[in-house]
């Protein structure tokens, strides 16, 4: 039997508590980590805060509470408002330039003593963390994973940077881009993007997400959320996301409101939370679906699957398809415990799934035509039971992130 005996660093360039609202971002780099841990026996992920193992990141972020009703806090909320939002934008750069530390607490040589350092990954940020110099230091590949460019994306959500937007482009994301060994984009259409920065295209790989397998496969059960919710002998129709309008969760609501006359034993849960959560509420009791609709809240991240695992549908949304470029983690997540997903017509993913084989697409943004598809897959045992079957197979043969680990590895000619 071999002896696993090296070492992976896992950079994420922020504090432990930063990202509330991106548990996706932690959710990511904590499954990269897992898979390092499992090729390797040891990963460690660092921030600029601390080092941890990936069992510890994946609760992350540790957001500390503050009191909604302090007298501060309303005085800062006055004052940003008299405050235009360009420069509320440029004072959130600097402050998370300035919040870089001189020496991370990766770089104490202590930490590393007599380990054999495999590879560097990084996950990419407006500003990055020490990966070039701890990978030149040990002599081993930097891997930068991308999920989005930090301008580009937040001009896609209305920030803006007038003139300085692009400096930070050049001068910080795509020197730090092109300092890396291996650039990991989450979908073709960020790729796109990456090269039209001037990145080596050489060395720009696709690495759609995946998901972490110590969590996410077929054999997880959930008796005690069924019990908790009542859900024996329920059709559930499940979702999982922030509570964004982006997300379209009105569209789902809308939809299982035309469902569950047809078929009454249905159940809509919806778990997460976010600024559409009362808009959402709002709707479900003027549909008089109260009783109907399942709010979860947010819930840790550890005990999704077992959710998951409740599951009759799974539901991926989004309100339109334009400007989709992100690659659904819970997506992957569904498939991996074997459900039968519904998803838009959106982005990449009618390339990267086959429609009625790994999953059933409906067009984004269409309430009639994603009500009729989850009809369909509720009476048609027969189609539900391929769509499960295949996202099994899908899991078993590249759903979980050691097999990209592995690809990576291959690519640069890392040991394992």
């Amino acid at each position: 039997m071999k002896v696993k005996n090296g070492t992976s660093i896992f950079i994420v360039p922020r504090g432990s508590n930063d990202w509330k609202g991106n548990e996706a971002g932690w959710i990511t780099a904590s499954g990269w980590a897992a898979a390092g841990e499992e090729l390797w026996g040891e990963a460690i992920v660092t921030t600029t805060d601390g080092i941890y193992k990936p069992s510890e990141s994946r609760l992350f972020p540790k957001v500390k509470e503050i009191k909604s009703g302090s007298s501060s806090n309303s005085f800062v909320s006055r004052i940003r408002k008299l405050v235009p939002e360009f420069l509320i934008t440029a004072y959130k750069d600097w402050k998370l330039k300035s919040s870089k530390p001189s020496k991370w607490p990766i770089e104490d040589h202590k930490v590393l003593k007599d380990k054999e350092l495999k590879m560097v990954w990084e996950r990419h940020d407006l500003f990055s963390g020490p990966g070039r110099k701890l990978a030149d230091m040990h002599n081993v590949p930097l891997v930068t994973s991308v999920e989005a460019l930090a301008v580009w994306e937040a001009e896609k959500w209305g920030v803006k940077r007038p003139v300085w937007g692009k400096w930070l482009e050049k001068k910080f994301e795509a020197k730090a881009l092109k300092n890396s060994d291996l650039v990991c984009c989450v979908s073709d259409e960020l790729k796109k993007k990456v090269l039209s920065i001037g990145v080596d295209p050489q060395k720009v790989i696709v690495t759609p997400n995946r998901v972490d397998s110590t969590l996410f496969h077929p054999d997880v059960t959930g008796k005690s959320i069924s019990d908790r919710y009542n859900l024996s002998e329920k059709k559930v129709i499940g979702w999982i996301g922030s509570f964004r309008d982006f997300h379209g969760i009105d569209h789902i609501v809308e939809a299982f409101s035309i469902i569950e006359k047809k078929i009454p034993e249905t159940i809509l849960m919806l778990i997460g939370d976010g600024n559409q959560m009362s808009a959402i509420k709002s709707l479900i009791h003027s549909k008089n679906l109260e009783a109907k609709v399942i709010l979860t809240g947010k819930q840790k991240f550890t005990d999704i699957p077992r959710f998951v695992s409740n599951f009759d549908i799974a539901i991926v949304s989004a309100r339109s398809a334009s400007g989709f470029h992100y690659s659904p983690l819970k997506l992957r997540e569904y498939k991996a415990i074997g459900k039968a997903v519904i998803a838009p017509r959106a982005g990449e993913l009618p390339k990267l799934f086959t429609d009625r084989e790994d999953l059933l697409l409906y067009e984004t943004g269409n309430i009639e035509n994603l009500s009729h598809i989850i009809e369909e897959l509720l009476t048609d045992k027969a189609l539900k039971t391929k769509l499960e079957e295949n996202s099994k197979t899908w899991f078993q043969k590249e759903g979980a992130w050691i097999h990209e680990l592995k690809r990576v590895c291959d690519i640069l000619g890392i040991k394992y």
